[in-house]
Order: C-alpha cells, then structure tokens, then sequence
C-alpha cells in the first residue's frame, strides 16, 4: 500500500497569477501513482496527475495535479466549495 497526498492549486484568474488555495487529499492506493493517472474515490476526483515525487525517509508519494481555474460566470471561491464538499481539504500552508 502506498501513502500519498494529492496536491491541487486553486487560482483566482485565468492566468495563474493569484493563487486562492491549495488543496489536498490524502489516499492510500493499492499501486503506485504515475504521471497520466486520474484517481477517484467516492464523490473526490484527483485530476490527472502531472508530477510524483516519492519520499523515501516518510514514505509518501506527493502527487502535483491539474490546477482549478475560474471560467467565465464561474468564480474562484464557488469552484473552492464545490472541491471542499467533493473531498478536497484546505493545506494549512499555501
């Protein structure tokens, strides 16, 4: 079983120059996480994984996934809600 932690940025803008949040998730998986994958689980969706970073001394894979942009009508704090009750979690440190 592998530890891991999903990490998700959540932007003010388009142009990814005021980021809002950072938000995480962490699963155990049966396999190990590559570049490529989307992973769900329950109402929670990863986004497909960009970047994986194994740590050996803690044993826990961090995961980097598809950021969240605002869409025109769609604002930056409704999108954070919808990630807050699909499973997302605050990081405590942005």
């Amino acid at each position: 079983m592998y530890n891991c932690s999903f990490i998700k940025y959540l932007w003010k803008d388009l142009d990814k120059k005021r980021k809002l949040r950072t938000l995480e998730k962490k699963i155990v998986l049966p396999f190990p996480p590559s570049l490529g994958q989307e992973i769900c689980e329950n109402e929670w969706f990863s986004g497909k994984i960009e970047r994986v970073v194994w740590d050996n001394t803690t044993q826990f894979f961090t995961i980097k996934v598809s950021d969240i942009k605002p869409k025109e009508g769609i604002s930056a704090e409704l999108l954070l809600d919808v990630a807050l009750k699909q499973g997302w979690e605050e990081q405590l440190t942005n």
